[in-house]
């Protein structure tokens, strides 16, 4: 008797434990339909980092960058995902969510991380802190109470003119640029008044953030900071070998038009800063979101740039995102105002933008290397667009075939047999800027017909790939 009843507590273990094994797969991690490749496949959401996310998908276990995914992506995979244990994780992991403006999801992460050490609860803090700024400006939006911004001669702005950026990768432009750069004639600051708005902009930067802020007066540029005068001297050089770059390539003579005055250079020594900049004295919520971002108003343009000390770890790759976005969202606003304002397609655009940001350190320029690679999956998978096709792309930053085939176009426009001495691309541009299309201009400068051109870049692609795009002296 005592046997039959030590037995019966074994027996039904086994049958428990046989209901959780067939039960498991029915009760197991929630699956979301997660975009690899062509199509949506179903996958379990393993972890969820700043890194990425950590997918398993028929028995396969595969990392998907975020900014890979778009921002429904990103929240589904978060929902998914089991919470990490480590509160520096989820800091990381909530300022970028914050970067996409995913504010409920960064909220929770944040919240999380403020249960951890002294460091990662200031941290957390401060960017729960740009959370609540961002949901008062939706919320002011959303009622209509949301005050007009003001330009410097009183007028008032209907809207924002912000180009904003991938948030941690692909600087790109979100939207569109004839939106960024719409027309408005806004004549240039007399010196007092140009005087007043950078003391204005002083205190404000002082009394909004934190931080040692000084403005040093270039030939070319007003540079702000709050970072340490060793950092301030190496930002300022970056800022005068971008313009010495922009006038060899563009073949730009001082006295050109260009911007009014001398440009305002924001230099943030971490995302958070920056953010709440964005917010608070620049009202440009938009820009948030990216990371970096050029805001023009006629002629008018500045230029913001974190240091993304919250995402690496090493000098080194915060330096090199830094001046990545400079010399992108910089040529952006150099390529639109040298010369007469007219529009220029996304393609040109994206193409220059790219090809400037590339030329500086292109053996170890991360997004370099991801363009070229990308060239060469898709030669291999694909036949090329036709130029006429991608007039009008990338289509935001999540385009990476749009932003690949830009660049790669620049690149032949500048370094092809045709124009040995260089001349022919910026020559190509002061036809644009006198009013002719792209196509007839061209014709013009390169002397064949645009198809014929066309065909010879496809010719000279395969072997440039091949080459990782390596030319010049």
């Amino acid at each position: 008797m005592s046997h039959c009843q030590a037995g019966h507590p074994n027996r039904f273990l086994r049958i428990f434990l046989l209901i959780l094994f067939l039960a498991g797969p029915l009760c197991g991690a929630e699956k979301v339909r997660v975009p690899i490749g062509a199509k949506p496949v179903e996958c379990e959401v393993l972890k969820i980092s700043k890194e990425g996310v950590l997918l398993k998908t028929g028995g396969m276990e595969l990392t998907v960058p975020l900014d890979k995914l778009n921002d429904k992506d990103v929240a589904r995979c978060y929902k998914a995902s089991p919470p990490a244990d480590d509160p520096s994780v989820r800091l990381d992991l909530g300022a970028y969510l914050l970067s996409r403006l995913l504010l409920t999801e960064a909220e929770e992460e944040l919240t999380a991380a403020s249960k951890g050490d002294a460091a990662c609860k200031e941290k957390a803090a401060k960017l729960l802190g740009v959370v609540k700024t961002l949901r008062e400006v939706a919320a002011a939006k959303k009622d209509g109470t949301a005050a007009s911004k003001k330009d410097e001669s009183g007028g008032d702005e209907a809207d924002s003119n912000v180009s904003t950026g991938d948030p941690f990768d692909d600087p790109g432009e979100g939207d569109d640029l004839a939106k960024a750069f719409r027309k408005k004639n806004v004549p240039p600051l007399s010196p007092a008044d140009m005087k007043a708005f950078l003391d204005k902009r002083q205190g404000e930067l002082k009394s909004v953030l934190s931080g040692d802020w000084r403005m040093k007066e270039t030939k070319h540029f007003y540079c702000f900071t709050d970072m340490p005068d060793v950092k301030l001297a190496m930002v300022i050089q970056w800022n005068e070998a971008l313009y010495d770059r922009l006038c060899e390539v563009l073949r730009h003579r001082e006295g050109d038009k260009l911007w009014n005055n001398k440009m305002p250079i924001y230099y943030f020594s971490t995302f958070a800063k920056f953010q709440r900049f964005a917010v608070e004295i620049d009202h440009e919520p938009g820009g948030a979101r990216s990371g970096g971002y050029f805001a023009a108003e006629g002629r008018q343009v500045h230029i913001c740039i974190p240091f993304m000390s919250e995402r690496f770890h090493k000098d080194v790759d915060v330096e090199r995102a830094a001046r990545n976005t400079l010399n992108h969202e910089g040529t952006h606003a150099f390529l639109q105002l040298t010369g007469e304002d007219v529009p220029i397609s996304h393609s040109l655009h994206e193409g220059m933008a790219q090809f400037i940001e590339f030329w500086y350190d292109p053996d170890k320029n991360p997004a370099r290397r991801q363009r070229v690679f990308y060239l060469q999956q898709y030669l291999i998978r694909k036949s090329l667009p036709s130029w006429e096709d991608m007039r009008n792309r990338p289509m935001g930053g999540m385009d990476m075939e749009g932003y690949a085939l830009a660049w790669s176009k620049l690149e032949f426009l500048y370094w092809n047999s045709l124009n040995p001495d260089h001349q022919k691309l910026p020559q190509m541009i002061r036809l644009i800027k006198a009013g002719k299309t792209e196509e007839e201009a061209m014709v013009t400068t390169y002397g064949m017909p645009v198809d014929k051109l066309e065909a010879a870049y496809r010719i000279w692609l395969k072997p440039a790939v091949k080459k990782s795009f390596t030319f010049g002296p």
